[in-house]
């Protein structure tokens, strides 16, 4: 019974392997009417397997349900694996009859496929070192099979007898199964009414809630979008350069077949010696593409042993050497390959490069690839000279032109770079990445206007290089065009809108241009999409001072504090004083004194020079309670040391001189802060009160009448001014300026004001 079950199967599959061979040969009208009848047997079929289970669970059959699950789990192989089995079988069977015909390619093209699918695979294994030494015996013999490898054998079944038994199965049961189809429609009718009842019901609920959802969703498939379309470009961009390269390697291809051609007119004997390294070359090069690096080396070991050959020497030992060290670097050069293999792949392409410029000084292809792994190892004197040699040795390749061009940028060696890139672009002018390297040199030669025009080159070649375009934008912004630095930054996000630099860049951008609600934008999207990091916390530092600017002090406090978390991210450590300063600047501006000292304070851990810092925390210490004087002067005398004629220090001096009352020092100090700002009468104020500190009371009333002049309503300065009177016994000008600041406001300190108008009367 249970073989029975299996021929069933087996015959099934055989039924529909023919039916398919068969359908490829219709027209379309013939295919649909075919697929329709297909889909009904399938249908029939499976309702077929459905009522024998059902008839096998239920007794029907006499069997107990215990045996066949008994059965069926101690079954070494299920009906999967004997067919993989027997197909592995009949596979090791036409492989000893190919040998034994003496087609041993045949043979090892089977045996190679089942290595391929299986490399643990003994049998197969003997058998393919087996034939594989035979070959070699009967090649060397004189005796090679010109027979065609071709290890995709398929084999036809005749389905006949299964079609006609299967046809009667079927008719037996068309009937019975249709009915059981009838019903099942009708019920699968009935479900779906009270289905389509239920999701009415549920439609409003499901609505709101989508309406929910719809913007994060279109929020994540943007981004998926972005990312998925950088994907493309960066995919695109590759294709290019890979484009580009492979026809420079046909066009070397070319010329190596073209010497070839001429040297095997020489001789039959010569000509095989080329045929049979070449051979070699080719499966070397068929197994690296198909991933089987051991046998890829194998193979171009084998065509090593082969060289050198009688005539041509050394110029065609070099070629070949040259062209594996080429396949073996393009392989290490592919996406996804391992670390291991890929340095692998690397250190024989540069073995065998190495071998090649031995036997020929002149092979270009070989120095190039000396260049890149001197390059990719960071030695970049050795990179240099290797290109030199390749564009000496081949002066229309591009591709050396631009590897020379990086390494010389490098190595600063700019205006030697822009000669490379610029003989690259001659040499194809659609070869973008030369064209975008052209003006990343041109800006380290400050030629602003040349690096623009190649920029704009490389977006022309490709309109979607979103390097390019983000260069372009640096520029514009720079030369303060910000329309058309908006305008680039946008393609950039356009392009890719998860590029969070472009984001940062074209926030601080409207930031520059006064468009402050926009900057805001750009700088919280760019948040939105980045993890803890430098830029984050540089975004943050930025975001607070746009928010600080639109009076939103608490946002703006938050994200300053935000920036101030993530100071570690930040390597340089003058960037970090200056973002911790911004979070103490947030603080007191915002009034939380306490705070912002102590902040203040580890600015100068990180930059003990940053004037700005000593200020506002001198400041700070002047205005506790009491002023401490004494730390606030030496933060003041730091800065003022290093820079006499910095009006701040000065001023800031005087006021700390004058809490010390060390006048004379005080009033040094206002004189050279009103040097430096000759309209600033809080200084004059100040002046005049240390020379009233320090008893030059005429001197002192001199300074008040200069102020009074430029400030009529600075009503501090007229009482002063009554008190200096009073000193100097003048009376009634005291009681001039009291009388009229008491006309003028008369609650200004109406109490002090009235005490000294008493004592003028007495």
């Amino acid at each position: 019974m249970n073989y029975k079950i299996e021929l069933f199967f087996d015959n099934i599959k055989n039924f529909f392997v023919s039916a398919g061979q068969k359908i490829k040969y219709c027209n379309k009208k013939k295919l649909s009417v075919i697929l329709g009848y297909v889909f009904l047997i399938l249908i029939i079929i499976l309702l077929s397997i459905l009522l024998f289970r059902s008839c096998s669970n239920g007794g029907g059959f006499g069997k107990n349900n215990s045996t066949l699950i008994n059965y069926e789990e101690n079954q070494g192989e299920d009906k999967d694996a004997v067919m993989s089995k027997r197909t592995h079988d009949n596979a090791l069977k036409l492989a000893k009859k190919y040998a034994e015909k003496g087609e041993y390619d045949r043979a090892l093209g089977l045996l190679e496929q089942l290595l391929i699918q299986d490399p643990d695979d003994e049998k197969a294994r003997e058998l393919f070192d087996k034939y594989l030494e035979l070959k070699k015996k009967n090649d060397a013999n004189g005796n090679g099979s010109n027979v065609t490898l071709n290890p995709n054998i398929s084999v036809d079944m005749d389905t006949s007898e299964f079609t006609s038994a299967m046809q009667k199965a079927l008719d037996r049961q068309a009937l019975e199964n249709q009915k059981a189809l009838d019903r099942q429609a009708q019920e699968s009718q009935k479900a779906m009414e009270k289905m389509l009842s239920e999701t009415q019901r549920q439609n409003a609920e499901a609505q709101r809630q989508n309406a929910e959802s719809q913007k994060a969703l279109a929020d994540l498939m943007e981004k998926q979008a972005a990312q998925e379309e950088a994907k493309k470009q960066a995919e695109a961009e590759r294709k290019e350069a890979e484009k580009l390269a492979e026809a420079q390697k046909k066009l070397e291809e070319e010329r190596r077949k073209v010497a070839e051609a001429e040297l095997a007119k020489k001789n039959a004997k010569l000509k095989a010696e080329i045929d049979a390294v070449n051979e070699q070359i080719k499966l070397g090069k068929t197994s690296l593409a198909t991933g089987n690096l051991g046998d890829a080396l194998a193979y171009f070991q084998a065509a090593k042993n082969l060289l050198p050959v009688s005539d041509g020497e050394p110029e065609f030992s070099a070629s070949k050497e040259s062209e594996m060290a080429q396949a073996l670097f393009d392989a290490s050069e592919k996406e996804g390959i391992n670390p291991a293999d890929k340095a692998m792949l690397m250190s024989q392409a540069v073995t065998m490069a190495n071998t090649a410029v031995t036997s020929n000084p002149k092979d270009p292809a070989a120095h190039n690839i000396l260049g890149t792994d001197a390059l990719n190892n960071k030695d970049y004197n050795k990179a240099l000279e290797e290109f030199k040699k390749a564009v000496l040795y081949d002066p229309n390749n591009y591709l050396y032109y631009y590897n020379l061009g990086k390494t010389q940028y490098i190595m600063k060696k700019y205006s030697e770079a822009v000669q490379s890139f610029t003989t690259s672009c001659r040499l194809n002018g659609q070869f973008s990445p030369s064209r975008y390297n052209l003006g990343l040199t041109q800006l380290k030669l400050k030629n602003d206007t040349q690096a623009l025009d190649a920029f704009r080159k490389a977006i022309d070649i490709n309109p979607r290089y979103e390097k390019a375009y983000l260069e372009q934008a640096r520029l514009l912004s720079k030369r303060k065009d910000y329309t058309g630095a908006v305008t680039s930054y946008k393609k950039v996000v356009e392009i890719n809108n998860v590029n969070t630099t472009a984001l940062m860049e074209l926030g601080s951008t409207y930031y520059a241009s006064g468009k402050l609600a926009l900057a805001e934008e750009s700088f919280l999207r760019a948040l939105s999409l980045m993890q803890p990091s430098a830029n984050y916390t540089l975004t943050c530092f930025n975001l607070s001072t746009v928010l600080f600017d639109e009076s939103k002090y608490s946002d703006a406090v938050s994200y300053a504090k935000k920036a101030y978390d993530g100071v570690n991210d930040i390597k340089d450590d003058k960037s970090k004083a200056n973002i911790i300063y911004n979070y103490a600047l947030m603080l007191d501006k915002t009034g939380n004194q306490d705070s912002a000292i102590n902040i203040y304070s580890q600015v100068l851990k990180y930059d003990p020079e940053h004037d700005k810092t000593k200020i506002n925390l001198g400041v700070m210490y002047m205005g506790l309670n009491p002023p401490d004087a004494k730390k606030a002067k030496e933060l003041f005398q730091s800065v003022y040391e290093k820079d006499p004629s910095n009006f701040e220090a000065n001023n800031n001096l005087g006021s700390a001189y004058l809490e010390l009352e060390e006048y004379k020092l005080a009033v040094k100090h206002f004189q050279n802060a009103l040097k430096l700002d000759s309209k600033n009468n809080d200084v004059r104020y100040n002046l005049a009160k240390a020379y009233t500190k320090d008893g030059d009371y005429a001197t002192a009333k001199t300074v008040y009448l200069d102020l009074l002049k430029a400030d009529k309503e600075n009503w501090e300065a007229y009482l002063e001014l009554s008190k200096i009177c009073l000193q100097i016994n003048d009376n009634e000008s005291a009681e001039k300026y009291l009388v009229y600041l008491q006309s003028k406001q008369p609650e200004y300190k109406k109490s002090e004001v009235q005490t000294l108008l008493d004592s003028i009367a007495r």
